[in-house]
């Protein structure tokens, strides 16, 4: 079952696209579109013919949005070369939409390309081998059954399918195995009111497994936790094994990589997946033992032998600003020593808002004075050099995380005041 992606989950890929996309496109209704299932029958509707009478199946678009969104599933689907990817436009169903896509990767090619979460700076298009990412999840579903003697028979996703961690695990993982998937508020009802059962794959990430940690019922035998997309706090993975979690499995990687290492306790080292060797030369480099490329590893490593390592810190990436090389983590941790300062992000503005470093701040509940951008950015001159500045400052009452809880870029604030924003 490795040729050709079953049509229902190619349409749970287009809907997540689509509902990522509008997000995006629409931010005062990123909150719908992220909890909306999708289904087959839902259909795009032109704006202008959309009435009440469409039903909750219909989504009305732009004809500019509708490009948006065709464009995105040509990229994620790699369709660009295939000759049927104007069928787009030219068809509303998903179901029509998923058609196609089987369309183009029978005359065409089987890899995709998932973009980034920009946590680091701004998104960029990665593209996967389809058999790469296929021997990946073989890889797993063999370590799951042979290793931890739990094969897979329900997956439980807590995560979109259209970022690499979730199309692995929740796409081609019950792909592979031919396992049923629960999805959406489905899923986390399941989770969370003791819906669960013996051979069930909890996908989840930190942020979510450890508010979930807390609430659970005690577990079923056999139930497996995986997360990945950050790393995952001890106290939360000893709290699902308190519970009765048969094994809770922390899988380093990165969109470019897919996955890199895996674990299955908090104490434990990273073990490196078959795919790749340590680059001799540059202990911060992984090697692709098939094709010979060199990927760089995002965070700072400790090897302890050739294919096990721990994660010491994120490697902090200097960005020029005016010709001068800045740090944002190191920005960031200054602005955190501010007394009225809860957390911080920093990231370089996009070419659309200006040149230089834009901030994001959390204040702490305690305080009651009125903290403005004018006022952080005098307390940061007794500190810093005039790039290192942001140029735009944002409050709110968290920093900006997607769907994952993975950071992620945010619009600068416009407003004068300094006011924190939802």
């Amino acid at each position: 079952m490795t040729d050709s992606l079953q049509q229902h989950l190619i349409v749970t890929v287009i809907g997540d696209i689509i509902a990522d996309e509008l997000a995006r496109m629409r931010p005062a209704e990123s909150e719908y579109w992220k909890r909306r299932q999708w289904h087959e029958d839902d259909t795009l509707i032109a704006r202008h013919k959309s009435t009440k009478d469409s039903g909750e199946d219909g989504v009305a678009v732009d004809s500019l949005e509708r490009l948006a969104l065709a464009g995105r599933v040509v990229q994620f689907f790699h369709m660009g070369d295939s000759g049927v990817e104007d069928y787009l436009l030219r068809r509303n169903s998903l179901a029509e939409w998923a058609k196609i896509v089987l369309k183009s990767r029978q005359v065409h090619t089987q890899n995709v390309t998932v973009t980034t979460s920009g946590s680091t700076g701004q998104p960029k298009a990665c593209e996967h081998s389809w058999s790469t990412l296929v021997e990946e999840v073989r890889e797993f579903v063999r370590i799951f059954d042979n290793d931890y003697e739990l094969p897979p028979a329900r997956i439980v996703a807590l995560v979109p399918s259209h970022h690499i961690y979730g199309f692995l695990f929740t796409i081609l993982l019950p792909h592979l195995v031919d396992a049923p998937v629960l999805r959406g508020f489905k899923a986390y009802s399941h989770v969370r009111n003791g819906g669960l059962r013996a051979g069930d794959v909890v996908v989840g990430f930190p942020e979510l497994l450890t508010q979930l940690s807390s609430e659970m019922p005690p577990l079923p035998p056999g139930v497996l936790f995986i997360s990945s997309a950050g790393p995952c706090p001890a106290s939360t993975l000893h709290q699902l094994y308190a519970i009765g979690a048969a094994r809770t499995v922390e899988i380093y990687g990165s969109s470019e990589t897919a996955g890199m290492g895996y674990r299955s306790k908090p104490e434990n080292n990273y073990r490196l997946l078959s795919r790749w060797r340590r680059n001799a030369e540059n202990h911060q480099q992984l090697i692709d033992r098939q094709v010979k490329v060199i990927y760089e590893i995002p965070d700072n490593t400790q090897w302890h032998t050739e294919d096990e390592f721990q994660i010491t810190g994120r490697v902090d990436t200097a960005v020029s600003i005016r010709g001068i090389n800045v740090f944002p983590a190191h920005i960031a941790e200054c602005l955190r020593r501010h007394p009225a300062v809860a957390d911080a992000t920093v990231r370089p503005m996009r070419s659309d808002e200006g040149y230089g470093l834009k901030a994001f701040i959390v204040l702490q509940e305690s305080i009651s004075e009125t903290v403005t951008e004018q006022s952080v950015q005098a307390w940061l001159s007794d500190n810093l050099c005039a790039a290192e500045i942001p140029e735009r400052i944002s409050f709110g009452n968290q920093l900006p995380i997607n769907s994952m809880g993975k950071a992620q870029d945010w619009s600068v604030d416009n407003s004068p005041t300094g006011k924190p924003l939802n």
